[in-house]
């Protein structure tokens, strides 16, 4: 019997492929309050009921953290990754395993899979792991032959994946800088660097990973056994000038200038082109830093997907130099607002304050001087930008936390941020 413990999109995409196969399993989760079914007519349980003594195997949900009774209580617990990568090994066929990249760090990963995911379309690449189709779908569409070599699996892979996974290694890992995030998962961020960086202990020596510059001194680099080449990055102009890269065909501003830049040298790694003119034709995802206006021609910028304080320091960096109404506030994960606030007291701006970490923010504003308003919700917080807000200024949703504690996601938080701003 196969244990799924938790039952959120990885898990349930895997339950479709058991179900197929006719492999029994048994599905885990925290939200289950009473023993049901799922839709494929299986036991979903609640957590409690794991008895580790009936499972022969566990594939862990991403999300759940590593000190969770259900992976405390299991014995032979396996990441998705590893799970279909010893699927892979199992059922060994004429087809060689796909070529991978692996895109992590804090911040920018989803646009820089995105964009390589475009850069290589044509070398067959799909697009998975956090975002795209989920990752035992991919070995289903290449084991049901629906697409034709070579493959590529593009994955943009988190740090609890990573955290969980022994065994399945990329070809070419893609790290944007980090910063502090998901410390309330990790422990601590030294963890949470170990995590990222845990990729290179299983790469080959003929794999390559690009990594910011701050990691070359790492002691976790530097006990590397038999490291895959590692080339080192420190930012968007020295990153083009080390992969031979034109940076003035890149018609993108920063943050997403790196983005792009690391997913051309991704392509150029791999196929030894760098296609400008196709980077050029990505089209920014919304949620991050989307500009638009009002009826009455203000600003306003919704950057909604900024969960942590080093995305939001990206976006304050773009608009340095105006006055800045900023909405902060929500799940801030266990992150020090420390650094976001010293840049506050620097800049021009007015803070609207929202959500449960609201009280923590109102008391370091008046720490650090900084005007605050309290709001609570993010319509009264529009509001009263509204009644502030002046011809040239900035208008900011950028809220250095998560939106789990107001919203279903953060694409929730910012679309009703754009209804509240142009619904009235």
């Amino acid at each position: 019997m196969i244990s799924l413990l938790g039952y959120g999109q990885t898990n349930q995409a895997l339950a479709t492929y058991l179900n197929k196969k006719s492999i029994p399993y048994r599905a885990y989760d925290d939200k289950t309050l009473t023993p049901s079914l799922d839709t494929h007519h299986k036991q979903l349980l609640p957590s409690k009921m794991f008895n580790p003594y009936e499972s022969r195997l566990e594939i862990v949900s991403p999300g759940i953290p590593f000190d969770h009774p259900l992976v405390m209580a299991s014995k032979h617990l396996v990441s998705e990754y590893d799970y279909i990568y010893t699927l892979w090994q199992t059922n060994r066929s004429s087809l060689d395993f796909p070529t991978t990249f692996f895109i992590s760090g804090t911040n920018g990963k989803t646009t820089t899979t995105r964009m390589l995911g475009l850069l290589l379309k044509s070398h067959n690449a799909q697009v998975g792991g956090n975002i795209g189709v989920p990752l035992i779908d991919l070995y289903t569409q290449i084991k049901t032959e629906q697409h034709k070599p070579p493959f590529v699996w593009v994955l943009e892979t988190s740090s609890f994946s990573l955290h969980y996974t022994q065994r399945f290694a990329p070809h070419f890992y893609i790290l944007l800088p980090l910063a502090p995030d998901h410390l309330s998962w990790h422990g601590s961020y030294e963890h949470y660097v170990h995590a990222k960086l845990k990729p290179l202990e299983l790469m080959s020596p003929k794999a390559v990973a690009l990594l910011h510059a701050d990691l070359q001194d790492h002691p976790y680099i530097k006990d590397l056994r038999n490291p895959p080449q590692l080339l080192f990055y420190e930012n968007s102009a020295h990153l083009a000038q080390l992969m031979g890269l034109d940076l003035s065909c890149v018609r993108f501003e920063e943050p997403f200038l790196l983005d792009a830049l690391l997913a051309l040298s991704a392509a150029k790694l791999y196929s030894g082109v760098a296609n400008y003119e196709l980077i050029n034709s990505y089209a920014i995802q919304p949620h991050r830093i989307e500009v638009f206006t009002d009826d009455q021609g203000h600003i306003w910028v919704n950057d909604s997907k900024a969960t942590n304080v080093d995305a939001t320091l990206k976006a304050l960096e773009r608009f340095q130099d105006r006055y800045v109404h900023l909405i902060l506030g929500g799940d801030t994960k266990g992150i020090d607002l420390t650094p976001l606030f010293k840049t506050l007291a620097t800049l021009q701006v007015t803070i609207y304050v929202i959500g449960v970490s609201a009280p923590v923010i109102m008391q370091m504003a008046k720490q650090y001087h900084i005007r605050a308003l309290l709001c609570q919700e993010l319509k009264m917080a529009v509001q009263n930008i509204k009644d502030n807000l002046q011809t040239g200024q900035i208008a900011l949703l950028s809220p250095s936390a998560a939106s789990l504690d107001q919203f279903v996601s953060y694409k929730h938080r910012g679309n009703a941020f754009k209804e509240y701003v142009l619904g009235s």
